[in-house]
């Protein structure tokens, strides 16, 4: 299903893997993750491993439907090659001029938020004399909360001038000022890590009804289940950017909710994985890292380009037919 024969792809997001394109549309749509003809990143791997999560949590929800209720993975929809003649000839023209034909991934699009929340998180975050500039600009219409649930107080210790809304990292003491459900928040997180992620929505005086979202699978790997595979697990959970709470043991409120997270990671694992010692070893293993030299391990200072987990308006048109 198309929109509007003329409708405009315009560019709402680039990271490391490439480009993001959407057509600008009401309730639910498509979003075009372009290869760019990256080299060292791939959409195609990208798209493979997309596949793979989705048919993994079907299966653990066949089994398990009670877990990991709160955060969503974006339908994967279709991977379009730089070689697929008929469909670049019928698109390419609503692309930017500059765009050449390259591999795309597409997907359902995880909506932004809107005006009245938009304001709100400008208020909160943007120093005084940047807000109605930055309320006042198209790009940071394409609004989107990356949830840091592991990184209180940034290092610089204050606002930065250059403000975007734009996979707008918010860290944990953010969240907290919101009134978010960071606890929930936790309890899902740590669902995600035993047996991926699920779906549904939460209210926030501040930003209203929203979701979780788990996304960008570029960099994903299969792991063994084994002590190779945990040691692969802990060494990704600190090279990607701060989304999950962790064991620094330096802020009673954070070690709380990492307290939270390891107990609903390891009831979830059980249930998905049966009697094993995996799990705790996990554990073991993120405690020891984490309060001893995590920061040394390779972490991402943030946009790093891994899996993200990011924060989106939730709507009743989200189960309408997809269109892009």
């Amino acid at each position: 299903m198309e929109t509007a024969p003329h409708s405009i792809f315009r560019q709402i997001g680039k990271g490391a893997c490439g480009s993001v394109c959407a057509a600008d549309r009401p309730g639910v749509a498509s979003a075009m993750k372009r290869g760019d003809n990256n080299q060292a990143r791939s959409v195609t791997h990208d798209s493979a491993m997309h596949i793979l999560v989705e048919a993994s949590l079907s299966s653990v929800r066949d089994h398990h439907s009670h877990l990991a209720p709160r955060l969503n993975i974006p339908a994967h929809r279709e991977l379009i090659t730089a070689e697929d003649t008929q469909w670049w000839q019928a698109r390419s023209h609503r692309f930017p001029e500059s765009y050449e034909h390259c591999s795309t991934l597409i997907t359902e699009r995880i909506l932004p938020f809107g005006k009245a929340p938009r304001y709100k998180a400008i208020d909160r975050f943007c120093i005084p004399g940047s807000r109605d500039e930055i309320k006042a600009s198209r790009t940071n219409e394409d609004c989107l909360l990356r949830c840091y649930m592991g990184r209180r107080k940034d290092r610089l210790g204050s606002p930065s001038p250059f403000f975007s809304l734009r996979n707008k990292p918010v860290q944990i003491h953010q969240l907290e000022g919101l009134g978010l459900p960071v606890v929930q928040y936790a309890e899902t997180m740590a669902d995600a890590l035993a047996v991926l992620e699920g779906e549904e929505a939460w209210e926030s005086e501040v930003l209203g009804r929203h979701r979780l979202w788990l996304l960008d699978f570029d960099c994903a790997k299969p792991m063994s289940m084994d002590e190779a595979g945990i040691e692969q697990a802990a060494r990704a959970f600190y090279r990607n950017d701060p989304y999950y709470p962790r064991p620094d043991g330096t802020n009673e409120a954070d070690d709380k909710l990492w307290g939270i997270l390891v107990k609903r990671f390891l009831e979830a694992s059980e249930k998905v994985l049966g009697v094993s010692e995996l799990p705790g070893k996990m554990v073991s293993m993120l405690e020891q890292v984490g309060k001893g030299e995590g920061e040394d391990q390779g972490e991402s200072p943030g946009g790093g380009g891994r899996s993200r987990i990011v924060i989106d308006v939730y709507t009743k048109d989200d189960q309408q037919q997809p269109v892009y």
